[in-house]
């Protein structure tokens, strides 16, 4: 090989050493310069917008505050539910009011349909479907945890309807219709009719009144009225005589007799104890219903009759069991609460107790008055609650 074609390949491998060099290095690290400059430039721009913020801080803290009392104070024109508690207190609030001459011949509500999704839903309002429990390989506990607590924290919106049948004169209907706008809680009238009565001389017709409540989020009711010694239901809402005598079945000793005879037991503890946190079921045995988790969780205790045979449904969240059991001559539930262990112990229950047997459901919620444990969210049919 003679001087010149060595010459020739040391020039074309510098060449090659050169290309290589810009390609797999010089070409690399420019790109990434000018990518780091691009993101420098976006978070300059991200910087300038944050300390502007900053500089408004506390009016944006302000603002938020002051939509919160606004939500609240929106918020609190709705009950959380349209339940016969509520009913009552409606009821007793046009009784009291002796402006009101009006009188209702019949009356009847509608049970509530859920309308509207506050938060995690669609634009109609619909909440999104969430992933079923187990459907995917569990990824972190945490988002495991967070995914299925997520519907719980959207507030959800019912309608009732509520229809009467009344008579009264003129100025009784319109004070009816003012007491309706001016109530508490949320309500409309959707629609009257009126006609006259020629023998009396008074208006009569039917007028129906849409009613409005929020659930979620741990809301539970809160009615002034104390009927804790009063059995609520369809049958017993204008009971009086021989009937009357059943508000008083435990009432001398608040209930203290159930903690010795129960059919139905319901237990919330520490999770950190060596018991379940919450376990419910029959005091007979049978399968029972259990949960560790650390949280406020719903549960719901129904009661009926098939025939000649007592059964009940009863559940934690949507884990529930179904027997039938022997009452005997009452029928009685306890709730045995427990005082709170340390601050992080956050369990308790939001309670639905339904009867529509022929007997009343005698509650005795026990050792809850510090702890604060137990939420009586529901009650419907003939069910008395004793704490």
């Amino acid at each position: 090989m003679n001087d010149t074609t060595k010459k020739v390949l040391l020039i074309l491998g510098s060449v090659a050493i050169l290309a290589a060099a810009y390609f797999l290095w010089v070409s690399p690290q420019w790109k990434e310069k000018e990518s780091i400059e691009r993101e420098t430039a976006t978070l300059k721009v991200t910087l300038q917008e944050l300390q502007e913020k900053e500089i408004h801080r506390g009016e944006y803290l302000q603002w938020t505050e002051d939509n919160l009392e606004l939500f609240d104070a929106k918020l609190a024109e709705f009950p959380s539910n349209w339940n016969q508690e509520y009913m009552l207190m409606f009821i007793q609030g046009v009784r009291d009011n002796e402006e009101i001459t009006y009188d209702v011949k019949s009356q009847g509500m509608t049970e509530p349909t859920l309308f509207y999704t506050l938060g995690g839903s669609n634009a109609e309002g619909q909440l999104a479907e969430q992933p079923a429990e187990g459907a995917e390989d569990a990824q972190a506990e945490g988002t495991e945890n967070a995914q299925m607590a997520a519907p719980q924290e959207n507030y959800t919106c019912y309608n009732s309807t509520m229809t009467l049948e009344y008579h009264g004169d003129y100025a009784g209907v319109k004070d009816f219709v003012n007491h309706v706008a001016a109530y508490k809680y949320r309500m409309t009238v959707d629609s009257v009719t009126v006609s006259l009565d020629e023998e009396t001389n008074e208006l009569q017709g039917n007028m129906t009144v849409n009613l409005f409540s929020i659930n979620g989020n741990g809301r539970e009711e809160n009615v002034d009225l104390d009927l804790n010694d009063i059995p609520v239901g369809v049958d017993n809402l204008f009971e009086g005589g021989d009937g009357a005598a059943t508000t008083s079945k435990y009432s001398s000793d608040n209930g203290e007799t159930i903690k010795n005879d129960y059919d139905l037991y319901m237990a919330v503890n520490p999770t950190s104890s060596d018991t379940s946190g919450k376990v419910v079921g029959l005091a007979s045995g049978g399968n029972n219903v259990t949960s560790s988790k650390n949280e406020s969780e719903s549960v719901t205790v129904r009661v009926s009759k098939e025939g000649d045979q007592y059964v009940v449904e009863y559940g934690i969240g949507t884990d529930t069991r179904r027997q039938e059991f022997d009452p005997g001559d009452d029928l009685t539930m306890l709730i045995q609460s427990s005082d709170i262990k340390d601050t992080e112990d956050i369990n308790g229950v939001a309670v639905t107790l339904e009867n529509t047997t022929d007997k009343t459901l005698y509650v005795k919620v026990a050792d809850d008055a510090s702890a604060n444990r137990v939420k009586i969210a529901n009650r419907a049919g003939s069910v008395i609650v004793y704490k």
